[in-house]
């Protein structure tokens, strides 16, 4: 779980690499959501949005490759009517994290049907990463002020 201080720092990070403000993302209209599964975790109850938290280990001589594949996936997913925001941030030369927000569960699923995001499931399914921890928590008003 991401504490706040960690939530004001990711957003931070955010702006610098062109993300959307915190007061942009406070303002945007989320609509009512239903129960679903999230990237194949536990029913989530209606919540004004979801933020899923990608910790990501490449393997050392596919990080080029990978970062072709994250920004098309990147890229794409800031175009999904659904999503927020998506982040990717460098921890080491090949540690990384992806911080993602959407405005429910069923934007999720829209997300995870695209081509950009086939991308990453191949790449991951291919042997690129040593190791992948996804945390998706339902997204309270906290989380944009």
């Amino acid at each position: 779980l991401i504490s706040g201080a960690n939530v004001e720092m990711i957003s931070h990070l955010a702006l610098l690499i062109g993300g959307a403000s915190a007061l942009q993302l406070h303002n945007v209209r989320r609509p009512a959501q239903s129960v679903h599964r999230l990237r194949g975790g536990a029913p989530v109850a209606a919540q004004p949005g979801v933020a899923i938290v990608v910790d990501a280990e490449i393997v050392p001589d596919r990080v080029d490759e990978f970062i072709k594949v994250i920004e098309a996936d990147a890229k794409g997913s800031r175009g999904e009517p659904g999503c927020l925001r998506f982040d990717v941030l460098r921890a080491s030369d090949t540690r990384f994290f992806f911080y993602e927000a959407y405005v429910d569960a069923a934007a999720v699923d829209t997300h995870k049907a695209q081509p950009h995001f086939k991308l990453w499931s191949d790449f991951k399914a291919s042997g690129g990463c040593t190791s992948v921890s996804v945390k998706a928590v339902p997204l309270g008003e906290w989380g944009f002020q």
